[in-house]
């Protein structure tokens, strides 16, 4: 393959990856999980096939060098506007990565907080009584007993 091969071919990796890109970053909201597996799939392949090309590229730098300024222009254009598309990807993931670790923390306190109220338990004797939990169904208190909640989180 000649390296102006390679470089019509890098070039259409590279549009093929920036448009996956902005499809991901501006479709993260309503994607599903299989949607989004998807994505992760075909961004992994290109990935792949964008890094091998660059790869053979390096090692001909004397005939990157022989090509017209014109390719070259455009070539380092094309990888700017990449590099821009990524950063933007990037800060989107990071940002929806965020918003869940708060989500589950929110869900996890919420939990924590539900499991330290009171509840009922009833002793021996069939009658109730207060019982302050360490954690789920662990009673703090030594006398024994069953307790049951009668609520769901």
């Amino acid at each position: 393959m000649t390296t102006q091969d390679l470089v019509t071919e890098l070039k259409s990796v590279t549009y093929d990856l920036m448009s996956l890109l902005e499809r991901e970053t501006t479709g993260l909201r309503s994607l599903t999980s299989d949607e989004y597996e998807q994505f992760l799939s075909e961004k992994s392949a290109l990935s792949m096939q964008y890094e091998q090309i660059v790869v053979k590229l390096r090692g001909r730098g004397e005939e990157l060098r022989a090509m017209p300024e014109e390719d070259r222009a455009e070539l380092r254009a094309l990888q700017a506007e990449f590099q821009e598309a990524a950063r933007r990807n990037m800060n989107v993931l990071q940002a929806a990565k965020a918003t869940n670790e708060r989500m589950v923390q929110a869900i996890v306190r919420a939990v924590n907080d539900k499991s330290k109220e009171d509840c009922t338990t009833y002793t021996r004797s069939a009658k109730t009584s207060k019982a302050s939990l360490g954690g789920y169904g662990r009673t703090m208190n030594k006398t024994g007993g069953a307790y049951s909640v009668n609520e769901t989180l």
